[in-house]
């Protein structure tokens, strides 16, 4: 994987209303400038900031970019599962560390049917980063910090995880169903990896 690591994904969040109203537009032929425009011009992703909104519209122009037509063009037909799936995949596709805590921590999971995401284990994944990469090795504590919290965010926000409701303090993983569109929208985009690690396949 030639991606550099950043540790950005920090910064956002998974958005999918504003997502979904994203894919909207452009798939009714709006451009990303457009697009981008409107919401510097008429906030219509509704943020509560004008840097907010900016940060928000840069940040989805990237993942709308990213994602494949075939993806793009089945996302409507979707339910919001498997849209959530979509949500979480753009951001996979943009951020190679969350791209890789998914394909290494949660799909193991999804073989062996363990439901249950332990803090050590975060911390394991992110520490054997630190040895692998100079750029990780290189983020600050509070980087480490906020990028730990962000992966288990995009994972509950993305569908595939939850508070555990009989133990507060560890996280209950889940196994959604991938539309069958969906798997053969990322096969056609030669997305083996990321279908690998959502359990696809």
């Amino acid at each position: 994987m030639s991606r550099s690591y950043n540790g950005g994904i920090a910064s956002y969040a998974i958005w999918l209303p504003e997502l979904t109203k994203f894919i909207e537009l452009y798939q009714s032929g709006y451009s990303i400038n457009d697009i981008k425009q409107m919401s510097d011009e008429e906030n219509i992703f509704q943020m509560p900031t004008k840097a907010r909104a900016k940060r928000c519209s840069r940040n989805l122009a990237v993942r709308v970019k990213a994602l494949p037509e075939s993806v793009l063009n089945i996302f409507s037909q979707l339910d919001t599962s498997n849209q959530k799936i979509i949500s979480l995949l753009s951001v996979m596709l943009t951020s190679r560390i969350l791209d890789e805590f998914i394909y290494e921590v949660y799909r193991p999971k999804v073989q062996m049917r363990e439901d249950i995401l332990q803090d050590y284990e975060v911390e394991a994944f992110i520490n054997q980063k630190r040895i692998e990469s100079p750029t990780i090795a290189a983020w600050s504590l509070n980087t480490y910090k906020r990028i730990k919290g962000a992966l288990k965010t995009y994972m509950r926000d993305g569908g595939l995880m939850e508070i555990d409701p009989q133990n507060k303090k560890q996280d209950k993983l889940l196994f959604p169903l991938l539309d069958s569109q969906l798997v053969l929208a990322m096969k056609v985009a030669k997305l083996d990896y990321e279908l690998a690690a959502l359990g696809g396949m």
